[in-house]
């Protein structure tokens, strides 16, 4: 029985808390980070800086999101969601691009889970059954660790000592595609939790999750999938070469920008914490001051503020707009009452 409308009021109004609460505390944890690790060597740093790289790297970051949405709206229509028994025949690609970038939002949470918000959204405003669409954000996680793995081996066989890094997401992309490729394994699990108590009814409900997961772990999809994540990872690691770059002196080849980019956001992305925040910056400020020519400490810290504002924080604030947007469009008011089953 679907709540009433002052309930999904209320559910509203504490999403909107949380988020904000997210971005506030991850705002606040790296600014704590910059003033610890020094301010006034990070200004000294940014004087005479091209401030033009940051424009450009926050273009790169915008087509990075525009791939990323195509990502998404090809999985949406793998599963078929726009098929008239399924609930959303009407689901515009303005509205689609919309619960896209909200998802955005939820990037400083552990492994980016939080992104799920686009299902619990789309079934908001189009009635899409939740577990039809959450697997698409499993998906994507997959894909984006086997596209960091093929970008990191770039640089693999001469800084071999993160090997172990690259290896552990392989270890990840196995399990997940294993797993979720295999209803029948995933079935059997959820026999077993059923019997448990406290967590049963949850894995009763998961069941449609696992069958839309076992549609989307096809190698055509993964393939086309991965590709995608190459692309649009790679021009984040051109983000970070052309960011690196503005300031004057440093040489720093896009080979090596490339490689540091992908093995410390699968850093980050192995460590869980949310949005990678410490494990990101602090392994890529330590070594880019240790690979490129003519980057002082200064600078390390200086360019991964910058790079990570292009990208993780710029995603936050896109991503708050387009929730914004959202939540307040008549369909999404007038139709999260009724909303479909997850």
């Amino acid at each position: 029985m679907s709540p009433p409308p002052e309930g999904r009021a209320v559910a509203v109004d504490k999403l909107l808390r949380r988020t904000l609460v997210g971005v506030v505390l991850g705002v606040l944890l790296y600014a704590g980070w910059i003033l610890y690790s020094g301010y006034e060597p990070v200004s000294q740093a940014l004087s005479g800086y091209a401030w033009s790289a940051v424009a450009l790297a926050l273009a790169l970051s915008s087509a990075n999101y525009l791939i990323r949405f195509i990502k998404w709206e090809l999985c949406l229509h793998w599963l078929d969601v726009r098929n008239p028994q399924s609930g959303a025949p009407e689901l515009t690609r303005t509205r689609s691009l919309l619960i896209y970038l909200a998802g955005l939002s939820m990037s400083v949470t552990p492994g980016k889970v939080g992104e799920v918000l686009r299902s619990w959204l789309l079934r908001s405003t189009d009635g899409v059954a939740f577990a039809r669409t959450a697997p698409v954000v499993l998906v994507d996680r997959l894909t984006d660790f086997v596209a960091l793995v093929l970008l990191s081996l770039v640089g693999v066989t001469e800084y071999r000592d993160y090997l172990p890094v690259i290896i552990a997401s392989i270890v990840v992309v196995l399990l997940g595609v294993g797993i979720l490729g295999s209803p029948r394994l995933c079935h059997g699990l959820l026999n077993l939790l059923q019997r448990l108590p406290g967590i049963g009814g949850l894995a009763g409900k998961a069941r449609g999750l696992v069958d839309s997961s076992a549609e989307l772990m096809t190698a055509k999809v993964l393939v086309v999938l991965s590709l995608l994540s190459v692309v649009g990872w790679g021009l984040e690691c051109v983000g970070y070469y052309v960011v690196l770059h503005g300031f004057f002196g440093v040489e720093a080849s896009l080979s090596v920008c490339t490689f540091l980019w992908a093995v410390t956001t699968l850093i980050g992305a192995l460590s869980f914490l949310p949005g990678g925040l410490g494990a990101t910056e602090g392994s890529l400020a330590l070594l880019i001051a240790e690979l490129a020519v003519g980057v002082s400490p200064e600078i390390a810290l200086a360019s991964t503020m910058l790079i990570r504002a292009c990208t993780l924080w710029y995603g936050e604030v896109v991503g708050g707009i387009a929730l914004g947007f959202v939540i307040r469009h008549p369909r999404f008011r007038a139709d999260r009452g009724q909303i479909a089953p997850a």
